[in-house]
């Protein structure tokens, strides 16, 4: 695989890792007025991250070892920005629902959070496993390429959740910023699409 290619590849981590923490920051907006932004809300939220980290690796290990294209990964990363669009018009009437049904206890909290987060979440974790597969080309330096690919999509994660919080959020809100973020995923997706790169077979 060429340089290029693995540049780019690494650089649509990084913002993955953005879009996907500025996602959970715009979610916490959403989820205030209807269940408030106490400690367990918080926690509802990163729980709700983890549990879809936890699905997105596991199955995306598991497809990147049977189908190790970028065209299979960049389809789920489409998949996730097409339904993460979905998420401003249709966040009122889940959570309005969620409240007369369910309530507004931390069950409750927890329903909303899974039902906005968890499916384009766990599609979005694909890559990293996915993004080893695809670069590496020498077991002996798989530590280096796991390493690389996790480090550069925790750098998108920290720039995801300081710049929603502290430079987004104040200029433009959590819907527009749930569409933008969208729309970034969307790219990063057909980018992936576009590239038609397989993994080399003695990986």
């Amino acid at each position: 695989m060429s340089a290029w290619v693995q540049g780019a590849i690494l650089a649509i981590g990084f913002v993955l890792g953005v879009a996907l923490m500025g996602v959970q920051m715009a979610t916490s907006r959403y989820l205030t007025p209807y269940f408030g932004s106490g400690i367990d809300v918080w926690a509802v939220l990163i729980s709700t991250v983890m549990l879809s980290l936890m699905a997105g690796y596991y199955i995306g290990g598991r497809v990147a070892d049977s189908h190790p294209r970028t065209e299979v990964l960049g389809g789920a990363v489409l998949i996730a920005g097409i339904f993460l669009l979905a998420v401003p018009p249709l966040a009122t009437p889940v959570l309005d629902w969620t409240l007369m049904h369910i309530g507004d206890g931390v069950g409750a909290a927890l329903f909303a959070s899974v039902a906005i987060m968890f499916l384009p979440f766990t599609l979005l974790s694909f890559f990293s496993p996915y993004a080893v597969r695809l670069l590496l080309s020498d077991a002996g330096h798989g530590g280096r390429v796991a390493g690389s690919v996790y480090s550069i999509t925790t750098i998108g994660n920290i720039v995801g959740t300081l710049g929603t919080a502290l430079v987004l959020m104040p200029i433009i809100g959590s819907r527009l910023i749930t569409f933008v973020l969208a729309g970034a995923i969307i790219a990063c997706g057909a980018a992936l699409i576009l590239m038609r790169r397989r993994a080399s077979v003695a990986a």
